[in-house]
């Protein structure tokens, strides 16, 4: 056989390879597409079935992924980075008070247990297996809540008289999903469309894109990989040897942005009412609005209102004078905050929601002015 000859034999089995190589890479996309979608659904009836889908059971990896460009508030970075990365989870989900959620990170992995007699979590970076004792009556939000279904359950029930219309269904993790999409109907709000996607035959969401208003591409999106809707065994973890375990009361928002201002919010804000027993039963925090027009309020000590005014000023916000007062507002599209300092009553308040800047400013001047109540 000639050297050419060779060297022609050679080349040709390297193209076969490199055929078969490009065929194994490309694969599980071919797989997907080939894969059977969701047929068509009433959109109200799918989302009835996603609200009433809290008791199914899955376990299965997940991955959301945000791109909201927030500014590093203090002691708040765990929770502006759900909104601004990528976050890995991997889950084990047999009812709403027995639950088990891995996130898996560069850094380490840290876990969350939940079960009937209470919650654990653990630190694979510390070593450390921690009971949380008790129940925050205003908790932050954590990696678990942006879990398909957890995530799609508090939408829709948020926005419950908001439309909805079906979209084409798509295969997610192996299952033939149904669509539906919701357009909030008020317009304060800058969320401008929230598409789920769930079982037809369980109601189990397995993806969720949200977007913001004006915009095509989604700014929050959520959606199993892998996924079994089979009732998985979660149970108290338990110290390994040399490992550390402590005790501790379940974190709120008082232990991360200090000691909440005793404060009597008011009633309403900007001809919005405290809707949330979870913000309104706490004095110095409320939550106002329906739907996906709300927003928090907090009352917090003015080194905190200063830290976050200086981050929120690195970020872009810019600096809006009141009738009594000032107020420090940013937009991260769908997300408005502002930090506002009331002269009148000597208070910093943040304001966060997904409501247009307007609306925030209407109520930074509200708290800024004296209020006939006294309060």
């Amino acid at each position: 056989m000639t050297p050419s000859v060779v060297r022609h034999e050679k080349r040709r089995r390297w193209a076969v390879v490199a055929a078969v190589a490009v065929v194994l890479v490309a694969l599980p996309s071919v797989v997907a597409a080939l894969a059977p979608a969701g047929a068509s659904v009433d959109p109200a009836r799918l989302r009835a079935l996603v609200l009433q889908s809290a008791g199914r059971p899955y376990q299965g990896y997940a991955e959301s992924a945000g791109s909201l460009a927030l500014p590093e508030l203090p002691n708040l970075a765990p929770v502006t980075a759900l909104f601004s990365m990528r976050t890995p989870m991997r889950a084990w989900y047999a009812g709403p008070d027995r639950y088990r959620v891995d996130i898996l990170g560069t850094a380490g992995e840290h876990d969350v247990s939940r079960l009937p007699d209470g919650e654990y979590t653990w630190d694979y970076g510390d070593d450390t297996l921690t009971e949380l004792i008790g129940e925050p009556a205003v908790r932050l939000p954590r990696a678990g809540d942006l879990l398909p279904p957890e995530l799609a359950r508090r939408i829709l029930r948020a926005a419950q008289g908001d439309p909805v219309t079906a979209l084409p269904g798509r295969n997610v993790a192996g299952v033939a999903a149904s669509g539906l999409r919701l357009v909030p109907a008020d317009p304060a709000t800058t969320i401008g469309q929230v598409d789920v996607w769930a079982d037809p035959a369980t109601g189990l969401p397995v993806r969720v894109e949200v977007s913001a208003r004006g915009q095509r591409a989604p700014i929050l999106v959520t959606e199993f990989r892998q996924l079994a809707q089979t009732a998985p065994v979660v149970e108290a973890p338990r110290p390994v040897p040399g490992s550390g375990f402590t005790v501790a009361s379940a974190p709120d928002v008082s232990a991360v942005l200090g000691a909440l201002g005793q404060v009597e919010l008011p009633p309403t804000l900007a001809g919005r009412p405290v809707v949330s027993s979870d913000f309104g039963g706490v004095e110095g925090a409320a939550l106002y609005g329906t739907g996906l027009a709300a927003f928090a309020v907090v009352a917090v000590p003015r080194a905190v209102g200063n830290a976050a005014a200086e981050a929120a000023g690195k970020a872009g916000a810019v600096q809006v004078k009141l009738a009594a007062g000032s107020v420090v507002q940013l937009s991260i599209t769908p997300l408005s905050l502002a930090i506002v300092r009331s002269p009148v009553y000597r208070r910093t308040y943040l304001l966060a929601g997904t409501v247009t800047p307007e609306v925030l400013k209407t109520v930074a001047d509200e708290l800024s002015r004296p209020r006939r109540s006294g309060r």
